[in-house]
């Protein structure tokens, strides 16, 4: 008898194994070490083994992420499929995290969700991604809390006019909330991830707070994000600021 998985586990569940397709591969590691108590928390509120509880929950979580990206309520059966025999194995060798993040990509690509037109928030700055809507989802299901993001836009505000950067307000939200929800100190995310995910955690705060979308100011924001993306150097630990 299958066991009942409640709603927050399981959006927790779905943002882990978007953690862990944003996971350098090098860290592998590192991450499954420092997220190992967030799935013994998560099984443990369920009554079961890590293991069995990630056996019964994926399905679930895989559905959900190919409903998303097909924008679909019934997601193609073969798709979920393949992303679940990925996701099943992902953390057990760097190749088969490769094979993992592939297939996240691919689903990604899906025209669901992808076409700019079908984006979440496609009359604001979602036109403007640089990539598929690959973390739309994550950001709805990790439960991002805007009010942090005011405050360090606040702090940023508050430096001399020559030292302040639009940037570094958001990527330490970012990896703060990267941070929160794995409950650990250290992290480790892709620098490429860690930027595209800025933006569409701002996106998704800028369409929650109902403001009226600063386009001029978006633009540039994301052209120099995705300049720091072009000039990421090597990947080493999230840590908060």
């Amino acid at each position: 008898m299958k066991t009942t998985i409640s709603a927050g586990s399981m959006k927790k569940t779905i943002a882990y194994f978007h953690l862990l397709s944003f996971c350098p591969p090098d860290k592998l590691a590192d991450f499954k070490r420092n997220t190992a108590p967030m799935l013994k928390d998560l099984a443990g509120k369920a009554g079961m083994k890590e293991k069995a509880y990630l056996a019964q929950a994926l399905p679930e979580v895989c559905q959900r992420i190919v409903a998303f990206h097909q924008a679909a309520r019934e997601p193609d059966p073969k798709l979920v499929e393949a992303l679940v025999e990925a996701a099943r194995t992902a953390d057990k060798n760097t190749q088969n995290l490769a094979a993992f993040k592939e297939q996240m990509s691919r689903i990604a690509a899906l025209p669901g969700r992808a076409k700019p037109e079908n984006r979440l928030h496609r009359n604001k700055g979602c036109r403007l991604c640089a990539t598929p809507c690959l973390y739309g989802f994550f950001t709805l299901v990790s439960d991002p809390q805007f009010s942090r993001l005011q405050e360090l836009f606040a702090e940023e505000s508050g430096k001399p006019a020559n030292k302040r950067t639009p940037l570094m307000p958001v990527y330490a939200f970012t990896v703060e909330h990267l941070l929160k929800i794995s409950g650990t100190e250290e992290g480790y995310c892709e620098k490429l991830h860690v930027g595209n995910l800025a933006y569409c955690l701002l996106m998704l705060g800028i369409a929650k707070s109902r403001m009226a979308f600063p386009e001029a100011q978006t633009r540039i924001f994301q052209e120099a994000n995705q300049e720091f993306i072009r000039r990421r150097g090597a990947d080493g630990p999230l840590q908060k600021k």
